[in-house]
């Protein structure tokens, strides 16, 4: 059986990450607005330099905490740089993946998770979506979007069922420009059988 190779986006296409025109086709601001709440805790899940999570942080607002996620050490440490430059740094925690990072301390505590353009990165789609569905809330919702140009709708789809399989099951599609897009949510009354 072939072992399929990962890509992970480069430190340094972050920079293109962050360009102002992107406001035109996938405004943080309108796109989350309807899921973020004043005081809620959210996570931005392989956030790069931030260009999601600095928004989420105006939109959660001081009462709210935004644990921005990552496995690069460089993104992190630009993330940080906008956070503080923003004004946002006690908004905004910055966490670092590593072989020891868990999450255990967040279990059932977020409101919302961001999932954008970054599941077709991971090699382990499973433990990522069973990681988030630890830590989202009853009721809480992920919004999970993949890049039609990289990833195809079958194979979307198949990150759905890995999904549901956690206990994370389809709210909505979502129109995302150039995305294939849903909200997830936390089913309540899902009882998973081991």
């Amino acid at each position: 059986m072939e072992k399929k190779i990962h890509h992970v986006c480069p430190w340094w296409l972050g920079y293109l990450l962050l360009n102002p025109f992107r406001k035109y086709y996938h405004n943080p601001g309108n796109m989350l607005m309807p899921y973020l709440k004043p005081g809620m805790k959210a996570v931005d899940y392989g956030c790069a330099m931030g260009y999601f999570s600095l928004p989420i942080a105006g939109l959660v607002g001081e009462a709210g905490q935004v644990f921005a996620i990552d496995i690069q050490q460089k993104m992190i440490d630009w993330l940080t740089r906008r956070a503080k430059k923003a004004g946002l740094e006690g908004i905004i925690m910055p966490v670092l993946i590593t072989e020891n990072t868990n999450f255990d301390d967040l279990t059932g505590q977020i409101d919302f998770a961001l999932l954008f353009a970054m599941v077709h990165e991971v090699p382990d789609k499973k433990e990522l979506f069973e990681t988030i569905g630890k830590m989202v809330k009853s009721g809480g919702k992920v919004l999970f979007a993949e890049p039609k140009g990289h990833v195809s709708l079958t194979t979307f789809e198949e990150s759905i069922v890995i999904a549901e399989s956690q206990g994370l099951i389809v709210l909505q599609k979502i129109k995302v420009s150039g995305s294939h897009a849903v909200v997830l949510t936390k089913n309540p009354l899902q009882i998973r059988v081991c």
